[in-house]
């Protein structure tokens, strides 16, 4: 059997460990230093003698609660001792202690690993990303994201954060022009019928931010099929600038932010090379404040390999939305939408899309069809120190029954042109975190000028490098 005690002097700054060692025939004791007791407890644990490491580190603890060696070694033997919770408190301790980026890292690691051997692994990924921010090198940070990423696929839980702050020549989607021009209506002495749009119809110059918060629950999973629940909170507001204060005196900010919470319902399965998803989701949305619509949606996907480096997927959408205004009704919106992706021999990325859709509504105004196109290309590799991709693309709109008064003449078109450029900067990490800016430009070009408009907006926001 063997025993352990531990004593400090008030004249001295040692404390002795006293190993009673007892036998049939023999007795022994060994006097060891702090110090000692210390290289005694992680010689222990790195030999995988993990009884005899924890009680040289209670013993050590004993006389100092604050003994960050100690502490450490009970946050790497504890899990395999069965005692996980114990190692993470451990852990914690010990990450407090800490004065160093290498000690945080060391402590913020064993952390993580006792909170999943816990099976708390969302509380394991934050203290990963804790030990991401305190990474003494390369090596030490890209062995952190490779054990993120396996503790994520643990989880049955998952959360995405987005942020972002976005300047804008147009928060509020509004007219470039000052007047209501409709082609090829005019008055009965034959000059155009001119209207006059108020300030808050009119572009705003000023500044967006959004806040989207997305959280899913795997229900069940396997390697061949997922079934997940989900959440969805969004906010969005509005800052107008002079500008806008100016062309729109009476427009307030809270006039234009909007927020959104949806639930949703989504499954995954492999059919063949293929995979099958489907979900079913319900949402409400706000404007200004007041609730403006709410809506059941259904969609459907397939999604194929077409060759070594293509994928193709196809997707299927219906949506039923309850407009909650002076005059409620449903529309019934659906679309029809494929992407190609392919990837070249550098690794670089190409997704072509093309989609069309329509809605149908009582509002003749708000009957249309769409067709849209968009091609995107990403780099593989950084180009100095951004992480670069493009995009560029084209919607064309058809509001055959649109009327202002009278019937517009062929109904009302929109052309809408869009492109935007995209760089991350994989350089500036904090817990994994990396900023994203996005310069965006579009232009809609309409025969209806309410809405003909233009936009140059920079969005600036983070992402997970993880």
């Amino acid at each position: 059997m063997t025993q352990f005690r531990l004593t400090q002097t008030l004249k001295q700054a040692l404390a002795f460990l006293f190993i009673w060692l007892s036998s049939p025939s023999l007795s022994q004791t060994f006097e060891l230093s702090l110090e000692e007791g210390r290289v005694a407890a992680r010689q222990a644990a790195l030999q995988g003698q993990f009884e005899l490491a924890r009680d040289f580190a209670l013993a050590l603890t004993d006389a100092d609660a604050d003994d960050r060696d100690a502490l450490i070694v009970l946050a790497a033997v504890q899990p395999k001792l069965g005692a996980a919770r114990d190692g993470r408190r451990a852990g914690v301790r010990a990450f407090r202690l800490s004065q160093t980026d290498d000690e945080r890292y060391e402590a913020a690691r064993l952390t993580a690993l006792a909170a999943a051997n816990e099976e708390r692994y969302t509380l394991s990924q934050i203290w990963l990303r804790r030990a991401a921010v305190n990474a003494p090198d390369e090596r030490a940070f890209r062995q952190t994201q490779q054990d993120y990423r396996g503790v994520r696929n643990l989880n049955p839980w998952s959360v995405r954060l987005g942020f972002s702050i976005t300047p804008s020549s147009n928060v509020n989607g509004g007219t470039d022009s000052e007047f209501n021009i409709i082609d090829g209506v005019t008055n009965p002495d034959g000059t155009p019928l001119v209207g006059v749009f108020s300030g808050a119809a009119r572009a705003l110059p000023g500044t967006i931010g959004v806040a989207d918060v997305r959280l899913a629950y795997d229900v069940s999973r396997s390697a061949q099929r997922r079934t997940t629940l989900g959440a969805r909170a969004y906010a969005r507001a509005v800052w107008l600038n002079n500008e806008a204060r100016t062309i729109a005196p009476d427009s307030r900010n809270s006039d234009f932010g909007s927020q959104i919470l949806e639930f949703s319902l989504d499954h995954s399965q492999r059919a063949g090379v293929g995979t099958v998803s489907a979900q079913a989701l319900i949402g409400a949305s706000w404007f200004g404040g007041d609730l403006s619509r709410t809506y059941l949606r259904g969609r459907l996907g397939y999604a194929i390999p077409v060759g070594e480096r293509t994928r193709l997927s196809v997707v299927g959408r219906l949506e039923s939305i309850d407009l909650n205004t002076t005059f409620p009704r449903t529309n019934q919106d659906r679309s029809l939408s494929t992407t190609l992706t392919h990837f070249t021999d550098t690794g670089n990325r190409i997704t072509a899309a093309l989609s069309v859709s329509g809605q149908s509504s009582e509002q003749p105004n708000e009957r249309f069809e769409s067709v849209t196109g968009q091609i995107t290309y990403t780099w593989a590799d950084p180009i100095g120190p951004i992480e670069l991709s493009v995009a560029a693309g084209v919607s064309l709109a058809d509001y055959r029954d649109y009327t202002i008064l009278v019937p517009v003449p062929g109904g009302r078109q929109d052309t809408r042109i869009f492109g935007s450029i995209s760089a991350v900067f994989p350089g500036i990490d904090y817990a994994g975190f990396v900023p994203v800016v996005t310069l965006g430009v579009q232009d809609t070009q309409s025969n209806v000028s309410r809405f003909q408009r233009d936009e140059y907006s920079l969005n600036i926001g983070v992402r997970s490098s993880f």
